[in-house]
């Protein structure tokens, strides 16, 4: 991919220019949304929406199986010490002695006709649970926006610095020249070009300072995207987040609900209520037929003395139509959680504000400081410009026109300080709204 630096190139000599677009072309070009967008993906937790997919899919499954036939099989035995023994005799009759052992093995089944809607209204409860904790995730992972912003625009902030202590070493290196071709001439002395040789390896440790730290930022933003960052990258601010911001700031911020912290609550919300719809079904009646067949000693028949095979079949029905007001009182407890929920939310949604209308203050500081840091760089490389040419008829000194050029760099310096800094905080107002600015070009 190709990209060009972006520098305010008044000050600069051309063949610093023509040096740094033939290196930029070579170079990868970074985007901020890109990367948020490549972190978001490259992180661990984005594998846990399919996993929360597939848990819900096997709960509702268990929750579907109730309404299939439910098998059981059983078997017990025993030894009593007493039986049953007619105490009348009857004439001509005669009666078994029945074994004291008994025992008995059956298979029983069971199928529900009618369960007063409770595995519908619990299989909405757990549907509802899955988005929650959907909900809950995108929340966790929207964390890594603000990281990636951290990381790209002090990456940006201290690769401007460095093209700047560039341009100043190039400009340094030509003026030490001419020097020390004063000073073999004898019209200058070598104190001027001592001085200008100080103030450019000043300049070089000062520009390895910044790569280094560049660097830094570069391996943090590898990290968090999953894959190397060549330290060549060129990074790019984002375009047109001015036009995005400005309906945004004419909206009431407590009314925006980009954030995916409100659907987090939205849900709980929704889950809340079903879970309070699900006590309903507590005091229903519940309807089922059942099958029994088995054998035992002695079996159905109780006068019995050896095994028997049997069976038998009906309907059951099971009501509790007293719980104690438990049903009432979960769902009680139930739309209590909800009114807490609601009050989070509001209290949110006001430091949401807050927070907002301290960025728009700050975008607006910012963007002021940025017109009036231009005027002074035009004014420090005016001054300076006069200071080279005095420095050329040997008006001033070495050290004085190092001082002159030296204002012009902490200008630029400050003025890549306070552009980094507004877009900086243009991106933390969307991100903090939940606005995701359009996309530049893609990263591969």
């Amino acid at each position: 991919m190709t990209g060009a630096v972006l520098l305010r190139t008044s000050g600069l000599s051309g063949l610093a220019l023509a040096a740094m677009l033939s290196i930029a072309q070579a170079q990868d070009t970074l985007h901020l949304v890109e990367l948020q967008e490549a972190a978001l993906r490259d992180d661990p937790r984005a594998g846990e929406f399919d996993l929360l997919r597939s848990a819900t899919d096997l709960r509702m499954a268990v929750l579907g199986s109730e309404r299939l036939p439910q098998l059981t099989v059983s078997g017990w035995a025993s030894h009593q010490s007493d039986i049953t023994n007619p105490g009348a005799r009857i004439p001509g009759a005669a009666f078994p002695d029945l074994p004291r052992d008994r025992w008995e093995s059956t298979l029983d089944v069971q199928q529900l006709l009618y369960d007063g809607g409770s595995i519908s209204r619990r299989r909405e409860v757990e549907r509802a649970r899955h988005t929650e904790s959907a909900a809950a995730v995108s929340v966790a992972l929207y964390g890594l926006r603000s990281e990636v912003n951290t990381a790209f625009f002090s990456a940006f902030l201290l690769q401007q610095q460095a093209a700047e202590y560039n341009a100043l070493i190039t400009d340094l290196d030509a003026r030490l020249a001419s020097v020390r071709a004063r000073v073999e001439a004898g019209t200058a002395l070598s104190r001027d070009a001592a001085e200008v040789s100080a103030e450019r390896i000043r300049a070089m440790l000062q520009r390895d300072e910044a790569q280094a730290a560049r660097r830094a930022s570069l391996a943090v933003l590898a990290d968090l995207i999953g894959r190397p960052i060549d330290t060549t990258a060129v990074l790019r601010l984002p375009a047109g987040e001015s036009e995005e911001i400005e309906p945004l700031a004419r909206s009431t911020p407590s009314a925006l609900r980009l954030r995916p912290e409100f659907e987090r609550f939205r849900q709980t919300r929704v889950r809340l209520e079903r879970e309070a719809q699900a006590t309903s079904t507590m005091n229903r009646p519940r309807l089922s037929a059942f099958g029994q067949a088995g054998v035992g000693l002695p079996g159905l028949d109780q006068f019995r003395t050896t095994s028997d095979a049997f069976w038998r079949a009906g309907l059951k029905v099971e009501w509790q139509p007293w719980t104690w007001h438990s049903a009432g009182r979960t769902a009680t407890a139930l739309r209590l959680e909800q009114e807490v929920l609601e009050r989070e939310e509001q209290a949110f949604a006001r430091a949401l504000g807050r927070q907002v209308a301290s960025q728009l203050e700050e975008i607006a500081r910012l963007a002021a400081a940025l017109q009036e840091d231009a005027r002074v760089v035009e004014l420090r490389a005016e001054v300076e410009r006069q200071a080279r040419l005095q420095h050329d008829e040997g008006v001033i000194t070495a050290a004085d026109y190092v001082e002159t050029r030296t204002d012009v760099l902490e200008a630029r310096l400050t003025l890549q300080r306070h552009r980094v800094e507004l877009a900086r905080a243009r991106a933390s107002y969307l991100t903090t709204l939940g606005f995701v600015p359009s996309r530049g070009a893609r990263i591969p």
